[in-house]
C-alpha cells in the first residue's frame, strides 16, 4: 500500500516515515483513534408516573362502578315486590266479592271491597311509570298514583267504621296478608288529612321550604297510621325514609357552601338505606307468614303465594339495596357529591 506525503504530494511506501524527497515526518501526522466505537447501552424505556391516589378516594371510585347496576337491579325488584303485593290485594278482595256475591252482602261491603280493589290497582301500577327513569327519581305519575291509593285506602276505612258503627278512638287493625282493615274511623280521617297534605304540596307552588315542611307532616301522617297495619310501599320504613330524604333535600336552601352537596347526597343514601332495611324486614315478614286453611278458596291460596313471591322478592331487593347505600354512603363522603347513577 502507498501513501501521498501531505508536502509535496509525493507517493510513498505506506511504512515509511519520511518523504524521500522533502523529508516529511508522517510520524507528526495526529493518528485516528483506532478504539472501536461503542454503542451506547440499551436503556430500558421510562415507566410513566402514576399518580398517587388516596386509598379513601380509590374505594370511591371502585365501588361508583358498581352503584348503577345495584340501582337498576334493586329498584326492578322493588317494583316487582310491590306488583305481587298489589296482586294480593286484588285477589283478597275478588275473594271478598265473591262471597259478598255468594251471601248477598251488603252494598257497603261490596263498595269497601271494590275501593280496596281499585286501591291495589293504583299500587300495582303506580312504581312502573318509574322504572324507565334514571337512578332513583320518582316520577310525577308514580306520587300521584301512589297517593290516590293510599286516598282509596282512608274512604275505606271510614266505611268499614260506618259499617261497624264504631266510633272508637283507638285504632284497632287486622292484616291478612298484607291487606289492612280497620274499623276505625280516625284512622280514616288521619290518612284522608294527610293526603290532602300531599297533594297540596303537588300541586300549589308555595315555595321549597313550605311545600316540603306541607310534604314531611302529609307523610308522618299517613305512615303513624299505616304502620300499625303494614299496609306500605314495600318497606316498613318509607315513611321515615321518604321523610329523611326530603329534610336533607332542604339543606341547599339554608346553606350554599362546598359541602351542600355532599350533605344533600349523604342524606339520600341514609334514607336509601333505610328503606331497603324496612323492604328486607317486611320481606322476612312476608316469607314467614302461615299458608291459609286447606278448605280455603282457590282465590285464598293464589294469594298466598303472591304474598310469599312478594316477600322473596322484597328480601332480594333489600339485600341489594342495603349494599347499594352504602356504596352510595363511601363515594358521597368521599367525592362530596352524588354518585354516578
Amino acid at each position: 500500500m502507498v501513501k501521498y506525503c501531505p508536502r509535496c504530494g509525493t507517493q510513498v511506501p505506506d511504512d515509511a516515515r519520511f518523504c524521500p524527497k522533502c523529508g516529511f515526518d508522517f510520524s507528526t501526522l495526529q493518528q485516528p483513534s483506532q478504539q472501536p466505537t461503542q454503542s451506547p447501552m440499551p436503556q430500558s424505556p421510562q415507566q410513566p408516573t402514576q399518580p398517587q391516589i388516596h386509598p379513601l378516594i380509590d374505594t370511591a371510585t371502585r365501588v361508583s362502578r358498581y352503584i348503577p347496576t345495584l340501582t337498576r337491579y334493586g329498584k326492578l325488584l322493588v317494583i316487582l315486590a310491590i306488583i305481587f303485593e298489589g296482586l294480593t290485594t286484588i285477589l283478597f278482595t275478588a275473594d271478598a266479592l265473591t262471597s259478598s256475591a255468594k251471601y248477598s252482602g251488603s252494598a257497603t261491603t261490596i263498595a269497601i271491597d271494590s275501593l280496596l280493589m281499585i286501591s291495589a290497582i293504583f299500587y300495582l301500577i303506580a312504581p312502573i311509570f318509574s322504572f324507565p327513569v334514571k337512578g332513583l327519581e320518582v316520577k310525577k305519575l308514580t306520587i300521584i298514583l301512589g297517593i290516590f291509593a293510599f286516598l282509596l285506602l282512608a274512604i275505606s276505612y271510614i266505611l268499614i267504621a260506618k259499617e261497624t258503627s264504631s266510633s272508637s278512638i283507638v285504632v284497632r287493625g287486622l292484616t291478612i296478608y298484607g291487606v289492612p282493615l280497620c274499623d276505625n274511623i280516625t284512622a280514616g280521617i288521619i290518612i284522608l288529612i294527610g293526603v290532602i297534605f300531599i297533594i297540596l304540596s303537588i300541586f300549589m307552588n308555595l315555595g321549597q321550604l313550605v311545600n316540603s315542611i306541607i310534604q314531611v307532616v302529609g307523610i308522618i301522617l299517613i305512615y303513624a297510621y299505616t304502620y300499625y297495619n303494614n299496609f306500605n310501599f314495600e318497606s316498613f320504613l318509607w315513611g321515615v325514609a321518604v321523610s329523611i330524604i326530603i329534610i336533607f333535600n332542604l339543606i341547599p336552601y339554608f346553606y350554599k357552601g362546598e359541602y351542600a352537596k355532599m350533605i344533600v347526597s349523604i342524606g339520600y343514601s341514609i334514607g336509601i338505606l333505610i328503606f331497603t332495611i324496612g323492604t328486607l324486614i317486611t320481606g322476612i315478614s312476608q316469607v314467614s307468614a302461615g299458608a291459609p286453611p286447606s278448605y280455603s278458596s282457590a282465590l285464598l291460596h293464589a294469594m298466598y303465594g303472591t304474598y310469599l313471591t312478594a316477600g322473596v322478592l322484597g328480601i332480594l331487593a333489600g339485600a341489594l339495596g342495603i349494599l347499594d347505600s352504602i356504596f352510595m354512603l363511601i363515594y358521597a363522603i368521599t367525592m362530596k357529591s352524588f354518585p354516578p347513577m
